[in-house]
């Protein structure tokens, strides 16, 4: 979960940095891409929020009192976005450690691979421990299978990763609605619902290997992975290209707007003047009432309309998963922050300025950790969104500022965070130096 495989030491908001020049006439940083780890942070903290849930300002709301609007709208609209930078971005990183603009060939190559591959293992069994530590299932372990997934797609080119990112945008919604519709009947997929098996979790999954089947049909079909398949491959391409170049990162950030907000007229001509949208407003009415059962006892819930490929989610009526405007704003978002950013953080200013996010961006792993634990066993279950208790926007910004000023310490004194300094001893003791 870091973008580059050895990472180099953030430099402290004064000494320069080296450059090199660009065609486009400015300087570009030659040690880490700080506008990328920028970007990871926003993403972890929009993943925070997620398990945060804020109801109230500088106390929770009650239960059964309406929360302040602006708070139900910024979870609403986090929920799932934060997730999908965060897919986009772990394709960037394997862009990064195979070579970025420049790909590695022959043994470089495939060492790199094979370090992807043991930080995978490592990351794997992190996960069983964080799930051990917090009794719930997390995204760490659905990062190893997407860091494996991406390994074949490093030898092609740009163009062919974004033509295969393409392709993905609607063949994954696509088969997102028809498995929800019609998959109780395709025998690959994963039983859901009350009597559904409950495999074991945590590291008590090494030791049942009759659940490993049902563990795998769950991180393939489950909510999120072939979402973000499409998502997986943008960022792959994304990371491809020169992210040191100035026009490069120019030519990233209007594109990126362009694409967001073409996705978003898109669905709104489609759904409000030509009126498809009426069919999500008739799915949805029919979910709000409780689904009759069939003679068998199954329940009936009514289909997926194909009009949600073309529906944003929130503050639109769509459901991420299933929309392919969705994941094309996405990248456009993506794409717009990673330019801008880029671009803010060649200029001494903004890179004093942001230096503690991008500390915090390049500990993702390590603060993904500490907030999963905090949010599953030191946030008790309760009624509110997210399973928690009602909680005040207070411990988020604690966190948020806890974050930011033990990451800008600890990347001033360390190379890596305490976890990816873990994961880099593995992965150089698995694979040397000079396996390269």
């Amino acid at each position: 979960m870091t973008d580059t495989p050895a990472a180099e030491r953030i430099p402290a908001p004064g000494p320069a940095q080296r450059h090199r020049p660009t065609p486009g006439g400015r300087r570009a940083a030659l040690g880490r891409l700080l506008g990328v780890d920028a970007v990871r942070a926003l993403a972890i903290f929009g993943m925070v929020w997620m398990h945060f849930v804020p109801t109230g300002w500088l106390e929770p709301t009650p239960l059964g009192q309406d929360w302040p609007t602006i708070l139900q709208w910024l979870n609403q609209f986090t929920d799932t976005r934060a997730r999908s930078l965060f897919f986009l971005l772990a394709g960037v990183s394997v862009a990064l450690m195979t070579g970025g603009a420049a790909p590695l060939a022959g043994r470089e190559m495939r060492a790199a691979r094979m370090r992807i591959a043991v930080r995978a293992a490592v990351l794997f069994l992190l996960g069983l421990c964080l799930a051990e530590m917090s009794g719930a299932a997390n995204i760490i372990t659905a990062y190893t299978g997407w860091l494996l997934f991406l390994l074949p797609w490093t030898a092609l080119r740009t163009r062919t990763l974004f033509g295969a990112a393409g392709v993905f945008a609607v063949a994954s919604p696509v088969f997102k609605i028809a498995s929800m519709n019609w998959g109780q009947d395709w025998g690959f997929m994963p039983a859901f619902g009350p009597g559904a098996p409950q495999p074991a979790e945590g590291l008590s999954l090494l030791l049942a290997p009759g659940d490993w089947l049902t563990v795998f049909q769950n991180y393939v079909f489950g909510a999120d992975t072939i979402y973000a398949l499409p998502l997986l491959l943008a960022g792959l391409a994304i990371g491809r290209l020169d992210l040191r170049d100035h026009a490069v990162r120019v030519r990233m950030a209007v594109t990126g707007l362009g694409l967001a907000a073409g996705a978003w007229a898109v669905s709104w001509i489609l759904l409000a003047p030509l009126g498809l949208g009426a069919a999500i407003d008739r799915y949805q009415e029919a979910m709000a009432v409780p689904p009759p059962p069939a003679a068998d006892g199954a329940l009936q819930m009514p289909l997926v309309p194909w009009a949600e490929l073309v529906a944003l989610s929130w503050p639109g009526p769509g459901i991420p998963q299933f929309s392919v405007v969705e994941i094309a704003w996405m990248v456009g978002v993506a794409l717009a922050l990673l330019g801008g950013l880029l671009i803010l953080m060649d200029r001494a200013v903004w890179r004093r300025a942001l230096w503690p996010l991008a500390a915090a961006g390049s500990m993702a792993l390590t603060w993904y950790f500490v907030q999963d634990v905090i949010g599953h066993r030191l946030m008790s279950a309760g009624a509110a969104g997210g399973g928690h208790d009602p909680q005040s926007m207070v411990p988020y910004v604690l966190f948020v500022v806890a974050v930011l000023a033990l990451s800008a310490a600890w990347r001033y004194f360390f190379r890596r965070g305490p976890l990816e300094a873990l994961v880099h001893r593995a992965i150089t003791w698995a694979v040397p130096r000079r396996a390269h």
